[in-house]
Parts: C-alpha cells; sequence; structure tokens
C-alpha cells in the first residue's frame, strides 16, 4: 500500500503543475489571448474544488480502489488529449485532467486513514511530502523536456507515464477489495458534516493555507521581478520555495506526534506571516523569506491534510470531510486568493497592501489551525438524527395575547 499511496501522491500535481513553465509557448503556438490563458491556469483549480464535491459519492458507491482507477483513467486520457495541441484539446484535456486529480486528492486522506490507522501523521508527512516533491520536479523539467521534445505538448505527455504506473499498481486492489455494500439511509455514512463545527474549522484552515500556496504560484515571480530581482531569478527562486516544501511537507505531520497541533499551526502560522513581511521589510535578503515561505507553504498543507486524518473517525467520513474541506478551501482559497492580490496590485500600483493583507490573513489561520487542534471527531449529521434532536429540546412556552 506504500507503494500505491507514493504513486498516487507523486501523481496529484505534475500534470496541471507542468503547465505554467510552458505557458509563452503554448500562447504562442496555440494562439490564446490574455484572457484565455487567465482560464487556463485557473481551470485546474477550479476543477480540483468542483470535482472534490463529487469524489465522496464515488467512493461510497464504487469503493476507493475502483474510485481512484476512475481518477487514473480522467488523468492519462485528459494528459493525452492534449497532444493534439488545439485550442480545444489544451482546455478539455486540462478539465479531464484536474478531475482525475481531484479525486485523487480527496481520497488520499481517506486511504491513509484505513492503510494506516495508527500512523495516520507519519503517512499523511510522507503523502504529502511526495506531492510536494512531483510539483517541484514537474516545475523543474518542464522546460528541459520541452527542448528534448521539441514540442510543449511533448513535454506534458510525458507525465502520462507516472499515470499509467499508478494504474497498473491500483487496479489489482480493485480486484481484491470489491463492490462496499451501500450505505442504510440515515447512517453516518450518508450524514451531512454542514452543521458541523470543527468540520467548518478544518475547511476553513484549508482555504487560507490555498489562499497563501496558490497566491504565492501565481505572484511570486511577479513580485520578485518587481522588488528588482531577474525574471531567472525570481523564477529560481520559485523552485526553490517549492523544493523546500517538501521537507516542510514531510516533517511538519512527524512532529505533530511530539509536539502536538497547536504549536506546529502556531509556527507555521508566524513563520508565514515573518516570511510575507519580510519581503517588504528587507527585499535585499528575498532569498531567505521565499525559504521559510516555501517551507511554510508545504508544512502548511501537511497540516490541513493532517487535520483531515486525525478528526475523522473512520475512512469513509475522512473522504466525506475531505470532499467538503477540499471543495470549499480550493474554490474560495484557490481563486479568490490570486485574484484579490491581483487586483489590489493593479489599484495600489504595488505589492504593500497586497503582501500586508496576506500576511494578516494567517491570524484567522493561527485560530482556525488552534480550533482544529482540539481532540474532537467530526461527527456527521443525519436527517433522523437531526429530528431528534429537535424532538428532545425543551419546547418555548406559547404566546398568550
Amino acid at each position: 500500500m506504500t507503494v500505491g499511496l507514493s504513486l498516487l501522491a507523486l501523481n496529484l500535481r505534475p500534470a496541471i503543475g507542468s503547465v505554467s513553465p510552458l505557458l509563452d509557448d503554448i500562447q504562442e503556438s496555440v494562439g490564446l489571448s490574455d484572457s484565455a490563458v487567465s482560464v487556463l491556469t485557473t481551470l485546474p483549480v477550479v476543477c480540483l474544488g468542483v470535482f472534490a464535491a463529487v469524489s465522496p459519492a464515488l467512493s461510497r458507491r464504487m469503493g476507493t480502489p475502483r474510485a481512484l482507477v476512475l481518477g487514473f483513467l480522467l488523468l492519462i486520457v485528459g494528459v493525452l488529449v492534449r497532444l493534439d495541441q488545439a485550442a480545444w484539446a489544451l482546455f478539455l484535456g486540462t478539465a479531464l485532467a484536474g478531475a482525475g486529480l481531484a479525486i485523487g486528492n480527496v481520497l488520499m486522506p481517506a486511504v491513509i486513514k484505513s492503510a494506516f490507522p495508527d500512523r495516520v501523521r507519519l503517512y499523511t508527512g510522507i503523502g504529502t511530502a511526495v506531492l510536494s516533491a512531483g510539483a517541484a520536479l514537474a516545475a523543474g523539467v518542464a522546460v528541459p523536456l520541452r527542448n528534448a521534445t521539441d514540442s510543449w505538448s511533448g513535454s506534458l505527455a510525458l507525465w502520462v507515464v507516472p499515470a499509467a504506473l499508478g494504474l497498473v499498481v491500483w487496479l489489482p486492489m480493485v480486484r481484491r477489495t470489491g463492490r462496499p455494500a451501500p450505505a442504510a439511509p440515515g447512517s453516518a455514512a450518508t450524514g451531512s458534516l454542514l452543521g458541523d463545527a470543527m468540520a467548518w474549522q478544518v475547511t476553513g484552515y484549508l482555504a487560507l493555507r490555498a489562499l497563501v500556496y496558490f497566491t504565492a504560484l501565481g505572484w511570486l515571480p511577479t513580485i520578485l521581478a518587481d522588488l528588482g530581482y531577474s525574471n531567472a531569478t525570481s523564477g529560481a527562486l520559485l523552485s526553490v520555495a517549492m523544493l523546500v516544501s517538501v521537507p516542510g511537507a514531510l516533517f511538519a505531520p512527524i512532529l505533530v506526534g511530539r509536539k502536538g497541533t497547536a504549536p506546529i499551526a502556531t509556527t507555521i502560522a508566524v513563520a508565514g506571516a515573518v516570511s510575507l513581511l519580510g519581503l517588504l521589510w528587507a527585499p535585499g535578503i528575498a532569498a531567505l523569506w521565499v525559504v521559510i515561505l516555501g517551507v511554510t507553504l508545504g508544512a502548511g498543507h501537511a497540516m490541513a491534510l493532517t487535520f483531515i486524518g486525525l478528526r475523522a473517525p473512520n475512512p469513509q467520513v475522512a473522504a466525506q470531510l475531505s470532499g467538503m474541506v477540499q471543495t470549499i478551501g480550493y474554490l474560495v482559497g484557490g481563486i479568490a486568493g490570486p485574484l484579490l492580490l491581483g487586483l489590489l496590485h493593479g489599484a495600489t500600483n504595488g505589492w504593500t497592501v497586497s503582501l500586508v493583507l496576506l500576511a494578516a490573513f494567517t491570524l484567522p489561520e493561527l485560530i482556525l489551525g488552534l480550533c482544529s487542534s482540539r481532540d474532537r471527531a467530526v461527527r456527521p449529521r443525519t436527517r433522523q438524527a437531526a429530528t431528534a434532536r429537535e424532538q428532545q429540546a425543551p419546547q418555548s412556552p406559547a404566546l398568550v395575547d
């Protein structure tokens, strides 16, 4: 199962993360407008959020291995469709790949909860570290692969290889597990988490982490360029941020086992704020701030996934909580954050307000992290349970004229 988890995590970023370094080539080759490029870069995040909503239901109906096989198939088809080098193929392929990645994103915590129930923190760290390594690898080799294949589509298509390996590994698990029994109406598996405070706290934490992550991913090179760094240096520093996110993702959940979740969540929030403000206070040592920011990006994402595993009482609820967290988290944080900071930059003609605001978001992140650190499992609320509670509640005396 460790191999299956590693291949799952490895495939969760490269198919979409390899696009950004090739955007100039893609835009020129396909003839995309600037607005179309903006849609293309936002589309994967939208798919991660939208398709995360249906992934728990797929897991309940098909079983987690079958749902993951479906995710790998969508990813493979999406990667291959982009070989056409036409605009429609580029957008359709990206959407299909994003749908497949969304299924894997949501179900990875459920896989960890099911296969390693007593080592959730360790394997969450391993999975998130491999995910971060895949993102860094995709960004780093996209241009060399384009040069080697003499085609941007060839560079993107090579990511079908790890996806095919993941499919090969997960197919035998489908035969071994069989289909799940349908959940009984009114059971916890069919309940809703929308009325659970802890579920919303974990969701809010990931939303704010996603806001910082996708904003940094989208705007950091531009910020550094405006601070006086060359385009080459700015791109290299972004790669450094992605690279150092790997040990951050690996060690944060492990340290949770020794220090507890609250101190680690506090450290991530404080270090994140310092790194963002440091870019304003001391831009001459931007490399230091980028390293600190990169570590917090990996550690923060790992903490969000750790909260899902720790607060879910079983793998089924872990998938349900993960779907809620990632649907809302990616749609809110992944889209609103980059858009808001871009608008603020345009309105103020600088990055001071944007970076200060982004640093200010670490305060509610800290509060939600501390709330999520409480040792309490989320409780899906069934319709029958809600009705019973309402019937048991004391009735207010009738008003008399």
